[in-house]
Order: structure tokens, then sequence, then C-alpha cells
């Protein structure tokens, strides 16, 4: 009798994991799983318990450095020798105004999940949005998460790691598309008109 009933809550165990959405890892391109491991990797620098601050700011640096280091592997062909730590630091500075000006944080997985989040998902979107030059889209996408003059911060320094990325011949796939009327929590009427620069 228990088998049965077991064998019963089988099917309905199998839909709930077939059903379960998410992008994983493995089906991004080599492109966004370069700005997803950045990403995360940043993100992830003040979450280490350090003694003193002389020793959190070391692992900020350290980290800084080695994020700096693999995007400029990425990037050496066309960028530079300097193309890694420009393109860092303007990643930093977008990730630093998500998480200081924003409604709530940009929700990044740790570095060992194979899933992408939502707030994931929105981020490589915003940045595709940034290389194809399409301000109104990249402007929907950030008033999810920051306020007018913030999301000013986040285009500037958002564009110019886009655009490392795009000289270095890696170009960000448009994912995630939102209608004029999509009602993001600060949406303005459809005819309401806003540029980022």
């Amino acid at each position: 009798m228990a088998q049965i009933a077991a064998q019963q809550g089988e099917p309905g165990r199998k839909q709930h994991r077939a059903t379960t959405p998410g992008v994983t890892i493995p089906r991004l391109t080599f492109a966004e799983q370069l700005v997803l491991w950045s990403a995360r990797r940043l993100a992830a620098e003040g979450h280490d318990a350090a003694a003193t601050e002389c020793e959190a700011s070391d692992r900020r640096r350290s980290v800084r450095e080695r994020v700096a280091g693999e995007l400029g592997v990425a990037l050496r062909p066309t960028g530079g020798p300097d193309a890694g730590p420009a393109a860092a630091g303007a990643l930093a500075r977008t990730l630093t105004t998500f998480d200081c000006a924003g409604v709530r944080s940009l929700r990044l997985n740790p570095l060992c999940s194979r899933f992408v989040s939502n707030d994931e998902r929105l981020f490589l979107s915003f940045l595709a949005a940034c290389q194809e030059g399409d301000c109104a889209h990249a402007s929907a996408l950030l008033s999810w998460f920051l306020p007018p003059a913030a999301m000013r911060l986040a285009a500037t320094d958002g564009a110019a790691f886009a655009a490392a990325l795009g000289g270095a011949g890696y170009r960000l796939p448009q994912r995630l598309l939102l209608t004029a009327d999509a009602g993001s929590p600060r949406a303005q009427p459809a005819d309401a008109s806003h540029t980022i620069h």
C-alpha cells in the first residue's frame, strides 16, 4: 500500500521538477558566463569574515585584481593591457550602484550555483541593451531597481563595461524583452520620454 502511494506521488514530484523554471550556466554563451562569473566573484568579495578592516580591504583588493586579470585575458586581443582593470572597475562600479542606491540589492547567486537568478538575467539583458544602444530598454530594466539619478550612474558604467566586451568581440544576446506596459515599480506613461546618458 505504501509502495502504491509512493508511486502515485512520483509523477507529481517529476512534474514539479520538470516545470521548475530556470536557466543554467551551461546554456549561456561564453560572454554571458564571463559576465556572471566576474559579477558573482565581485559581489562575494565582502562576505568573507576578516579580523580587521585592513584585512578586509586586502581581500577586496585581491578579488578585484583577480577579476581584472581574468577579464584582461579575455579582452587582451583587442583591448590592450589595461582592458582588464578598466572593465573590472566599470563592472565593480555598476554593481556598487545597484547595491548602494537601489531599492534592494541585485541578487546574484553564489559562484558554485549553476542556476541563473532572475536578477542575473535582468543584469545580462541590461548589458545587452547597452551594447545595442537601446537606451529605452536599458532604462526600463534599470527602473526595477534604481531611482533616476542612480540609473544614470549604472547606465554610464554598465555601458563602459558592455563596450569593453563588445570591443573584444563578445556580444551579449538579448534574452529579456520588456514591453512599454511591463509595469515596473516606477513605471511612467508610455509617452514620457527619458534618456539615460
